[in-house]
């Protein structure tokens, strides 16, 4: 166990080395590939771009120690520099500005599914209907619209209604591994609060929620819940309720379902009827 946790932790490491290298060779235009560890990195970083005007982009950031090795402090670059970062973890930002993004419009979604399908921004009305059930399914995430409009190339619209059909019924194998990424990171206790809201409480007012949740596993879910929110899993509304992203939702039924594909009744959680009435009339789970 010792030996997987040193690996573990040389394989991070070396990523944020590669990290620093990459963005020191993308802004200076020269090749590092020597900086042998962050903590040598930092300084260099420091030292070569602190009198440089730069635009840094860092996408979809998870760690902390992201952050640290290449953008410890505002003064590591100079004067009229910008760095975006994107990440679905709030508690990461302790920036000047933060923006909470919507999901696109039908308008946009409708165009970035037609570009990654049909290369265009519109498609023949004959396949109006499919591409908005298209859109619907995807609920403004950019991701999704991308993946289903280049599984869907050339495809007939009978194609396009059948592939629908399933990513309705079973999450897209990339969406989901790309959205699961935060529900890994959480710890026993929220993935238990996350499973249980995905599965029965979304749109519940959340005082509800708590006091079941409380009664159910006998300690206060509110610092679970906080997590679950800085992590953009659920969002509370201005009236109270929890709510959550349609695929972010899918995705967490589709971590309980895995548990046991062909047989409802050893799954931690059921919410479809006919599983439910299965579950009983096959009397597949005993009931305590």
């Amino acid at each position: 166990m010792c030996f997987l946790d040193n690996v573990r932790e040389n394989s991070i490491k070396n990523g944020l080395v590669h990290l620093q290298e990459t963005v020191l060779g993308d802004i200076i235009g020269k090749k590092y590939t020597k900086i042998g560890s962050v903590n040598k990195g930092i300084p260099i970083i420091k030292h070569r771009l602190q009198q440089k005007k730069v635009l840094l982009v860092l996408d979809d950031v998870n760690k902390l120690e992201q952050l640290r090795a290449i953008v410890g402090k505002s003064g590591w670059f100079g004067p009229g520099s910008r760095v975006i970062i994107t990440t679905r973890d709030k508690h990461l930002l302790t920036v000047e500005k933060s923006y909470e993004l919507d999901g696109l419009n039908m308008k946009e979604a409708l165009e970035l599914v037609c570009w990654n399908a049909f290369e265009t921004d519109k498609a023949d009305s004959s396949y109006e209907k499919v591409l908005s059930r298209a859109v619907s399914y995807a609920s403004g995430l950019p991701l999704a619209l991308e993946v289903m409009g280049s599984y869907l190339i050339g495809k007939s619209i009978k194609e396009w209604e059948s592939a629908i059909d399933r990513f309705e019924r079973i999450p897209d194998k990339k969406i989901y591994d790309i959205l699961k990424v935060s529900f890994v990171c959480l710890d026993e206790h929220q993935q238990k609060i996350f499973l249980d809201i995905a599965c029965f409480f979304k749109g519940c007012d959340l005082s509800y929620i708590r006091k079941i949740l409380q009664f159910h596993y006998g300690f206060c879910p509110e610092y679970g819940i906080g997590v679950l929110i800085e992590k953009s899993l659920i969002k509370i509304t201005s009236n109270g309720h929890v709510t959550m992203h349609d695929l972010v939702e899918d995705m967490g039924k589709e971590i309980v379902r895995q548990e046991s594909p062909e047989e409802p009744g050893k799954r931690s959680r059921l919410w479809f009827p006919e599983d439910i009435v299965h579950v009983f009339e096959e009397n597949t789970v005993r009931l305590i």
